[in-house]
């Protein structure tokens, strides 16, 4: 497949190095210094468990006149604006995938933007080192993929899987993202509590406790406002009647490099973007203590 990355941070290095090693044809859209990277050494990630490392050529392109198969948008959700600005140029009928955090879901994107439009999600967490995007694979949450029939999604699904991705098929991603938007912004509030840092989060059972509180909080008033699409996974961990588990599970999981890698990195390095997701989700839940408390911070 041709393939077009808008967005060549983590996210965009770790999926386009492992599409670029399935045989697929890999373009940059040019933007910032990072590209000038990508242009000159190519796309570098490693696994920061194993040590395992792929790389892959690509083209860096001034503009995304050209015709692709897929386009795979990786940004900050402050960042979808101008991305999609910028696809309006788009040739042809590319399957276009937004990653990221994106609570609004398909009604942040333009509904004019060529191509077919489609929402997911990243499986994997990560911080750039000198250019190379060091990584964990998330094995809770696989890449999310919407349910389509859509043969590029499938061929997408194969790359990846053949890979060693898991991927999973979401039946509502737009209600899919709310709820992740709802976890992502408790943890990265907790985090902030705890100055970003995860392993001091981790021996904090009063804010841990208050953070699984909110997360429970948020998914039952998502849930009574009608909203499908939780996780299931997550569902299960954070029933109420679970709650000491959940504690004890996001202790070790901050203490263990998935909490720097995953959570503490992109919560300290994009905290615009997760205090946004704070305020969107306060705006929705107006009814829950644990939520207006953590969030607060």
């Amino acid at each position: 497949m041709r393939v077009l990355l808008v967005g060549s941070g983590v996210i965009g290095t770790v999926y386009g190095a492992h599409l670029g090693a399935a045989g697929n044809q890999l373009s940059v859209l040019s933007h910032g210094s990072r590209t000038d990277e990508v242009a000159a050494m190519g796309l570098s990630a490693r696994d920061a468990l194993d040590g395992g490392s792929v790389e892959s050529s690509a083209t860096v392109v001034p503009d995304a006149s050209g015709t692709y198969d897929i386009v795979l948008v990786s940004v900050r959700r402050d960042q979808l604006a101008s991305a999609s600005s910028g696809l309006m140029a788009l040739a042809g009928h590319p399957a276009v995938i937004f990653f990221g955090n994106n609570p609004a879901g398909r009604s942040a994107i333009p509904a004019d933007l060529p191509g077919d439009v489609y929402l997911g999600f990243p499986g994997v967490g990560g911080v750039m080192t000198s250019g190379t995007a060091d990584y964990v694979l998330i094995g809770q949450q696989p890449t999310a993929l919407p349910h389509a029939t859509d043969p590029r999604l499938a061929e997408l699904e194969t790359a990846l899987t053949s890979r060693g991705f898991a991927v999973q098929r979401v039946a509502d991603m737009d209600g899919w993202l709310i709820y992740h938007a709802a976890f992502v912004a408790c943890v990265a509030a907790a985090l902030y509590r705890c100055g970003t840092d995860p392993v001091r989060l981790a021996s904090d059972r009063k804010t841990l406790t208050l953070m699984c509180r909110a997360i429970t909080e948020a998914f039952g008033a998502l849930h009574d406002k009608g909203m499908a699409g939780l996780p299931r996974n997550l569902a299960i961990l954070h029933n109420p009647l679970l709650r000491p588990v959940a504690v004890r599970y996001w202790a070790r999981t901050m203490r263990s490099p998935t909490g720097e890698l995953c959570f503490a990195a992109h919560s300290r390095h994009a905290e615009g973007e997760m205090r946004a997701l704070g305020d969107d989700i306060k705006a929705r839940i107006t009814n829950s203590a644990a939520v207006t408390e953590l969030l607060r911070s």
